[in-house]
């Protein structure tokens, strides 16, 4: 079955402090909207639909060649909800399995995207929230379930009583799955009769429990995963988590770093076996490292061959 990603990538970002736009600032050498339709990708998306808005045109150049990603722009920015509705009024009626993503979250793996719509196939479910237990969940909606463990609704942290705010620890990311067709027959119910008059696309819960269709929520196993940028302070933490990632695989799968967190890689470079990339070293963009070579320190590789053998200082 087809798998549809959505990703939404049409805020302002006022905290970057920026006269682009949030989504195209640089996570290593790729933007943070690239990352996310990435992983979309990898977890076999055969279509992936990126609504913009503010300054669309250059979140639009992030993909430019790219056949396989799709553009809605949403004029007025009136909530998730109205994101969604502007996707379905554009492209037509959703069909299959609906992963919504964000732009500004790109630390989401595709095994996790896969095992959400897995989920969400296995149950014959409406829509799949995926969840987390932050340290702090202060801030975060909450996840109300029944004894049975059913979702029953999302309450927003000020919207919890003191008593839930101390109990109620499992939380929405704003990730979802969907079923399509079902997506696409009630997006139409959500109001925006709220104090910001927006379209909230966490009130589908609830819309779905009312007529009775299946709702359920997938605790992510990390849930770091799920950490969201906004100011440049939260762009330096992620960036760090994916150093570590990317630097952690390639270490173990043969590459010495004399201290990994003074080495920087980009997602689309391959470094080969017994190679040392020493401190200060960049490699960025397609740059393909052979075995055996020593990189560094204080290099900066972009889209370079290095062949087999060789040292780069």
């Amino acid at each position: 079955m087809s798998l549809t990603a959505i990703v939404l990538a049409a805020g302002e970002g006022t905290r970057m402090k920026s006269r682009h736009p949030k989504v195209a600032h640089k996570l290593l050498d790729r933007p943070l909207v690239w990352w996310p339709v990435h992983a979309a990708r990898e977890a076999g998306a055969d279509r992936i639909i990126v609504v913009v808005g503010n300054h669309a045109d250059e979140v639009k150049a992030v993909f430019d060649g790219d056949a396989d990603v799709e553009f809605v722009e949403q004029t007025e920015r009136l909530g998730t909800g109205h994101a969604m509705m502007c996707v379905r009024d554009a492209l037509g009626d959703f069909q299959g399995p609906t992963v919504v993503l964000y732009g500004d979250t790109p630390l989401m793996r595709a095994e996790t995207i896969k095992n959400l719509v897995e989920h969400t196939k296995a149950g014959h479910f409406a829509c799949t929230v995926l969840t987390m237990s932050p340290a702090d969940p202060t801030g975060y909606g909450r996840i109300k379930r029944d004894a049975e463990g059913n979702v029953l609704a999302i309450i927003e942290h000020k919207d919890c009583t003191p008593e839930e705010q101390a109990t109620l620890t499992e939380c929405n990311s704003g990730i979802y799955c969907f079923c399509g067709r079902r997506l696409s027959e009630n997006i139409d119910k959500i109001g925006n009769d709220n104090a910001q008059g927006e379209y909230y696309l966490t009130d589908m819960v609830g819309i779905y429990r009312q007529i009775g269709e299946p709702v359920s929520a997938l605790l992510a196993a990390d849930d770091s995963e799920l950490l969201g940028v906004n100011s440049r302070v939260q762009l330096a933490q992620v960036t760090k988590i994916m150093q570590e990632r990317i630097n952690g695989q390639l270490m173990a799968d043969g590459v010495t770093m004399l201290d990994p967190s003074m080495v920087w890689v980009g997602p689309e470079v391959t470094v080969g076996r017994d190679t040392e990339l020493l401190p200060m070293t960049m490699l960025w963009g397609k740059t393909t490292v052979g075995t055996d070579c020593v990189v560094g320190p204080s290099v900066q590789l972009t889209d370079t061959t290095v062949p087999d053998g060789s040292v780069v200082a």
